[in-house]
Order: structure tokens, then sequence, then C-alpha cells
């Protein structure tokens, strides 16, 4: 799984719904640090994580794997 554009879309998703990492971080049962460094390529995102973040995000795993979001 490409991490970079992972976070990379996670973020534009985040956006895209006006929600905060903070949000996603709660959401995720994680801390906002720990959240951060996933988003920053610091630490691998799990998949458990990925189908969390699709699912509050509204959208789906394909699209937060595949290319970065325009």
């Amino acid at each position: 799984m490409q991490q970079t554009n992972l976070a990379a879309n996670i973020r534009a998703e985040l956006a895209r719904n006006g929600k905060t990492q903070s949000d996603l971080a709660d959401h995720l049962g994680i801390t906002r640090q720990a959240l951060s460094q996933r988003l920053l390529g610091r630490v691998d995102f799990r998949m458990g994580e990925v189908t969390a973040a699709a699912t509050f995000l509204g959208t789906t795993i394909a699209t937060l794997v595949g290319e970065v979001a325009a």
C-alpha cells in the first residue's frame, strides 16, 4: 500500500468533509499525535485503520489508497 498517496488522500477527504485530524483520531481510537505520525509517513497505517477511516469519511478504501486526490 502506497502510504504517501494514502496519507494525502486522507487529508484531502478530511478537508472535503470538513472534519479534523482530531475527529478522525477519535474515531480510530488513537491519539492525534499517532494519527499525525501516520499522515507524515513515519508510521504505516494498519488495514483496520484504513477501513475505519474510509467509513468515517464516507468513501471507499480504493479511493483512499488510489492516486492522490485532486
